[in-house]
């Protein structure tokens, strides 16, 4: 015998008119063959839930009396005569994905067309989905979660009712949806979730729990973002201060390599003096042979004056270097303060003093040596001119 099927059940709910509050009984006007065929088929199936009062065979343009007991929800998917029938079972108050059809609504879960109890109850779902995430463990025939915290923890099932959903905060959930799937820190905003739940939802009573949660929905969103905020700082102050440590550093060598790329001539210089002291020829020394004495004088000057020249050249050189690193780290500070104001402001006030400041003393430090050496050379080559004017004599002068 044909057995009816789901759609023929669910187009003769939406045909019938109930006379109780129950939906137990009422009245359906055959206004189609098809609907001929489904009312008989289904007074025929004891599963669909359907008896006629009478026996008469249905026939068009008749209007027929029937009683409804319930549909076997393995054939025909769960059919609910109300909302709360939806909402009190185990599955549907904290899942989807099965069919269901609600009597009182004439809605299927099919439907596109949704009431807003049912676009809350979606929304709700939502949540709930979020809150499993959270939850230390979820048991998925009755969606019952335990949420966990370092000193706490509580059992949550989502018991709840049309009064609970009538009164949803819906800008709340979409708020805290927002926030946590945002994939930031997610391991950690689900911990602070978690630790919310707990604080505003521990001294309840366990089929409370669900109904206060869902009413300390703003509650609970001024947490996450407060906490967020602290941890967030936290974390971000540490990652700043790696990175400037690590700018630091980095700037650090480049200002060093500015003495150590002329180390070599730097210690040049006390050399060229021993050589300006012990080479420089006296008449006496030279034996009174003047061409020979203002030979070996003048190669002496000349070289020292050349000496200086480079010198100068090298020095100046390395100090145009510490200008472009100089800018560079004024560059870095100005990035970092503007980028992360409120953490440079924390480290200045941990280590009482700008991030950078050493590495501008540091370069105020070389800036000072460079231009040390460059007197040191100035003075020594004035006084190897002023040495060798005194003692040489010029033997081609007449």
């Amino acid at each position: 015998m044909t057995q009816i099927s789901r759609e023929q059940l669910i187009e003769l709910f939406r045909k019938a008119q109930f006379t109780d509050s129950q939906y137990s009984q009422g009245h359906i006007t055959v206004d189609s063959p098809s609907l001929v065929q489904n009312l008989t088929l289904a007074f025929n199936d004891s599963n669909s839930g359907w008896h006629a009062t009478s026996l008469p065979p249905v026939i068009i343009n008749q209007t027929y009396n029937f009683h409804y007991n319930g549909a076997l929800p393995s054939r025909f998917g769960h059919v609910f005569k109300g909302v709360e029938g939806l909402f009190r079972n185990n599955y549907f108050r904290g899942s989807s994905g099965k069919k269901f059809y609600i009597i009182e609504l004439k809605f299927d879960n099919n439907d596109l067309n949704k009431p807003d109890i049912i676009k809350k109850y979606e929304k709700l779902l939502s949540f709930i989905k979020l809150l499993k995430d959270a939850a230390i463990f979820s048991d998925s025939s009755i969606s019952k979660m335990l949420f966990l915290n370092d000193t706490d923890n509580i059992e949550i099932e989502p018991i709840y009712t049309k009064t609970d959903l009538d009164h949803l905060k819906e800008a709340a959930v979409d708020k805290i949806i927002q926030f946590i799937e945002d994939n930031t820190h997610s391991k950690q905003k689900f911990a602070i979730l978690s630790k919310a739940i707990i604080a505003e939802c521990k001294n309840e009573t366990f089929d409370k729990r669900f109904t206060v949660l869902l009413s300390k929905l703003d509650d609970i969103y001024n947490t996450l973002e407060h906490d967020y905020a602290v941890f967030a700082s936290s974390f971000s102050y540490e990652k700043l201060r790696n990175e400037i440590e690590n700018a630091k550093l980095e700037e650090q060598v480049k200002i060093h390599k500015v003495i150590t790329d002329i180390q070599n001539q730097i210690l040049g210089i006390p050399v060229a003096t021993v050589i300006v002291a012990t080479q420089f020829k006296t008449q006496k020394s030279a034996q009174f042979d003047y061409v020979y004495q203002f030979a070996v004088n003048t190669g002496i000057t000349i070289g020292v004056c050349i000496f200086t020249i480079i010198m100068g050249y090298l020095v100046y050189n390395q100090i145009q270097s510490l200008t472009g690193i100089k800018r560079e780290i004024e560059r870095k500070d100005q990035r970092f303060k503007f980028e992360s104001p409120i953490v440079y402001k924390n480290i200045q006030v941990s280590t009482k003093k700008d991030p950078f400041q050493d590495l501008f003393d540091r370069l105020k430090t070389q800036n000072f040596i460079l231009w040390v050496i460059v007197l040191v050379c100035v003075i020594a080559c004035i006084a190897t001119i002023s040495i060798y004017a005194n003692i040489t004599v010029n033997p081609y002068s007449s």
